[in-house]
């Protein structure tokens, strides 16, 4: 005798103090992946717990608040889930700290339901997503020093970060050294003001140039 399975349902952690901010996500959600199972919670402990306790969240949307750091914990609770920092805030200094705390993507509460279901399937897909006008923000917060150019070699290793691949992906592409790409990366951090790879493609992007066009 056979037995038909129910497929399992994917699981996304909302925290948000705002029961209609977390009824408007379900409704987005459920045209993204359906069906879908939501968990509700209505302060980062409560989040927290739910994150701890199921090993099966596929994403986690947070509003921080005044509380940026709380993104790293919920990135150590749940590290396999894409993290969504869904706010009211516009200020570009605290959603570059919640980018480098670890968010895969920053969405502000004033998006239509539009471009909110874009933000979650960029996500979903292992994207990245920043507001065109908080990377014009960021790169004007943070621009490139003019005082070295990059080589084509690091100019190439930067190309290849945006494109998602580790850094032993990128030595093996290129036929260096590991230590080599890290040493690269650490030039090309500097030379962008940047502290890790996320914000150097966001800086990138958001200059409206690839880093060829960057290469003398």
């Amino acid at each position: 005798m056979s037995t038909s399975l129910r497929p399992v349902e994917p699981a996304v952690l909302v925290v948000d103090d705002h029961p209609l901010i977390r009824s408007a996500l379900r409704e987005v959600l459920r045209l993204v992946m359906d069906p879908v199972e939501l968990l509700e919670a209505s302060s980062a402990a409560e989040g927290l717990a739910f994150a701890q306790a199921r090993a099966d969240i596929r994403l986690v949307f947070i509003e921080p608040n005044d509380n940026v750091a709380v993104v790293s914990r919920f990135r150590q609770a749940a590290p396999r889930a894409p993290l969504i920092v869904y706010t009211m805030c516009e200020d570009a200094a605290t959603l570059k700290l919640a980018l480098a705390e670890g968010a895969s993507g920053v969405v502000p509460k004033t998006h239509s339901a539009g471009l909110l279901r874009n933000a979650i399937e960029i996500v979903m897909a292992g994207g990245m997503y920043v507001p065109p006008q908080l990377a014009r923000q960021l790169a004007r917060a943070e621009p490139a020093p003019a005082s070295h150019a990059m080589s084509a070699q690091q100019s190439r290793i930067l190309d290849l970060v945006a494109q998602g691949l580790p850094n032993k992906s990128i030595a093996r592409k290129l036929g260096i050294a590991c230590s080599t790409v890290r040493n690269q990366l650490t030039f090309v951090f500097k030379h962008l003001g940047v502290a890790n790879r996320t914000q150097a493609v966001i800086v990138t992007r958001a200059l409206g140039k690839s880093s060829r066009e960057m290469t003398p």
